[in-house]
Parts: C-alpha cells; structure tokens; sequence
C-alpha cells in the first residue's frame, strides 16, 4: 500500500533495470532476474505494480523455504525471517533485483537439502546450481561471496567429507553455479556489445569501497570513484590497484578499513530512504502544501524504522550464532561453520569493495536459511547411491538376531 500510494518512479540503478528489461541489446546487467522483470513489463504492468508481483513472490517464496527448511521443528529460523521481510515492506515497491536474486539462493539452498536423501539426488544437485547460477547473474555480488565461501569452506568440507558427507556437495555447487552465473553475466553483456560494463561497475565498486575512499565517505560511492574507475580502464585491473594501494602509506588504508568497520559489522537501515527519496516521491512532497507535516511523518517513520532495524538485524546474528553453537555442541563441526561464513564472507568483501546498507540484504535474508539449511543437513543421511556423487554412503548396520 505504501509503494502504491507513492509510487515511486525507477531512478538510478532502477531505471537502469527498467529500460533494458525485455531488451537483449540494452543489457548492462540483471542476468536472470531482469528477464523476469521483462515479463509483468511485457504484460502491460507499470513499475510500481510489477516490482510488487516479482518482490512479493520472492519474498513468499523465501519465507517458505525457511518453514520447510525447519521441519516444523526450528522455525525460530522462519520467524526471524518474517521479521526481516516485515522491514523490507518499503522496499518490494522499487524495481530491484535484490530479494529475486535473494529467493534464487533460497531455492539452491532448499534443493541441496533435497538431495541428500532423494532418488533423484542428480536432478536436484543440477538444480540447485543452476538457481545459483540464476542469482549470481542477477547479481554478481554473490560470485564474489560464493568464492570467499569456498575458500573458507574447501578444506574444513574435505576433512569433514566422512563425519558430514554432504559438505563437498555444498562447496560444489557454490563454485560450479557461482562460475556458471557469472558466465551467464558476461555472455549476455557480450551479446549486448558492453562487454566494457563490467570493468566499469567492477571497477567502481572497488574504487569506492578502497582504492579512493577516504575516512570522510568512508566506503560509500563517490564521483571520485567513479572518475579514477574510468581514469585507469585502460589499465589491468592488477597493475590499477597495485598503483592506486601505492599512492597511499599503509595507515591510510587502515584508517580507510577502520572507518567502514562499523557500516560493516552494523549496516543501516535502507528501505524506507530508497522509497522516500525516488525523485518523484520529493518533488511531489515539496509541491503538497502539508510538506512541512509530511516531512516530520517520515523522519518519524525513519528513526521508528532505523530502531526496529537495529534490534531485528541484532537478533538474525544472535540466531546465527545460536545455530552454530548449536551445531557445534551435536557434534556438526562443519554444519557450525556455515551460517557462520556466510555472515563473516560478507563483512570481508564489503572491507574492500563499496558498501551500502541495500548491499546486505542477502546477508541478514538468507543468514536463518543457512543455519536451518546446515543443521537440516546435519541431521539427514545420505541415501545409499551417494557414492556415484563423491559422498560417502550410509550403509545400515547389520540386523540383531
């Protein structure tokens, strides 16, 4: 009702989606969730209306696959969840691909688990990276934490391999969906003829994040970025951050780390401040004659949500935690190590790359998912074909006579 009733038109990153969603040769960037854009754009739907379909179902479709994932049992995970999606409300109204790419995640997670104790574990295995595949075309933020998570989790799933079986399927599926993806990504740039895009956005987020940040923009966008990004494109990436990491001494790049510890660790709240501050929604603001009385209403409504979100992201840390010491006191080395390197692969990319409260979306979203996912797993033995897969078999014991 809120998204209805301001009706924010795309701007930005959102016009961006907009405009070339539906359309092959304006391609930048969305991979598969800007196709799914296409469709309710394609039916007739504005943006407003076809941000909500897309984002409501992303948003269902994740808070599902959270109660499945606790079995009835732990849905702790799912409550906190809802919680979550509940502070999102302003934000299913805006044409972003962040709660799809999101729900592509939710769905690997939830057909992983499914095949470890199903007969058709290889179509449930080829499915789960082919939605992760999905979501990092969507948005290539998750390539890069898929491959903090597999170096972080390669080795422990290898020493772990006997005692919980399906940790190679885990690191598996991050690396060969999370290649796939960002293939995906490149291919359908390339087919497009902005095949530059991507060392430019890349390029950018890096900039902004590090190699031109300041203690007073601490990590956050800046023309400064984006201008040295397109000073040094004619450069290998290698040799620009090399210079750029140069340019500086070292207590410059500590104190740059030392400023974005804290956005990091405890991001802001972001949803109602993309709503309310859509160049449409302002310029109608500041033409109503109640402007003066709207304008305390959503500072209200912003420091009511900055407070809620604080206490709400507080709680999915602690359930993290819980669930890893969980996990860790059955026994589950591995299963306690997961939700735990989802949340710290997150931290680390965001001390060297760009950060924004948006950014940590699929960090607090999908943190319950992945501790009911390690702990479901955890749990479950694999079935006895298992081996053709690289896993262990469960072999029963013998009956007693």
């Amino acid at each position: 009702m809120l998204a209805l009733g301001l009706a924010p038109l795309p701007h930005s990153d959102w016009l961006l989606y907009w405009e070339s969603a539906g359309d092959p040769a304006a391609y930048e960037r969305g991979g598969v969730g800007l196709w799914l854009l296409a469709v309710p754009k394609a039916l007739g739907l504005g943006p407003v209306l076809a941000s909500l379909v897309l984002n409501l179902a992303a948003g269902l479709l994740v808070l599902w696959i959270a109660w499945m994932l606790g079995q009835g049992r732990r849905q702790g995970w799912a409550i906190l969840t809802c919680a979550y999606l509940f502070l999102l409300a302003p934000y299913v109204g805006i044409v972003q691909l962040d709660m799809i790419a999101a729900a592509f995640l939710a769905g690997a997670l939830a057909c992983l688990l499914r095949s470890l104790d199903a007969p058709g574990r290889r179509r449930f295995q080829l499915a789960a990276v082919a939605l992760l595949a999905a979501g990092v075309s969507t948005k290539p933020q998750y390539a890069l934490l898929a491959w903090t998570l597999v170096i972080v989790l390669a080795l422990p799933a290898w020493l772990r391999r006997r005692q919980e079986p399906w940790a190679p399927a885990l690191v598996g599926v991050l690396l060969v969906g999370s290649l796939l993806g960002y293939a995906l990504d490149n291919g359908l740039r390339g087919l497009s003829g902005r095949s530059e895009a991507l060392r430019t956005s890349s390029a950018v987020t890096l900039y902004a994040g590090l190699l031109v940040s300041r203690t007073e923009n601490c990590g956050y966008w800046s023309p400064e970025a984006a201008r040295a990004a397109r000073e040094d494109k004619d450069k290998s990436l290698p040799l620009a951050i090399r210079d750029r990491l140069a340019a500086q001494p070292p207590i410059h790049w500590r104190a740059v780390i030392w400023c974005k510890l804290p956005q990091v660790l405890r991001p802001p709240a972001f949803s109602l401040y993309w709503l309310l501050e859509a160049p449409s929604v302002k310029s109608r603001v500041a033409a109503s004659p109640s402007r003066m009385v709207q304008e305390a209403r959503y500072q209200r409504a912003i420091d009511a949500e900055r407070s809620l979100y604080g206490v709400v992201t507080f709680l999915l840390l602690l359930g993290v935690a819980a669930g890893a010491l969980l996990a860790w006191r059955r026994g589950h080395r591995f299963a306690a190590l997961v939700p735990v390197a989802w949340v710290l692969s997150f931290w680390a990319v965001h001390l060297v790359f760009e950060i924004q409260g948006r950014y940590f979306l699929g960090m607090y979203l999908l943190a319950p998912l992945f501790s009911a996912f390690a702990l479901a797993a955890a749990s479950r033995r694999p079935s006895p074909g298992a081996v053709e897969c690289g896993v262990t078999p469960y072999i029963p014991p013998e009956p007693t006579r």
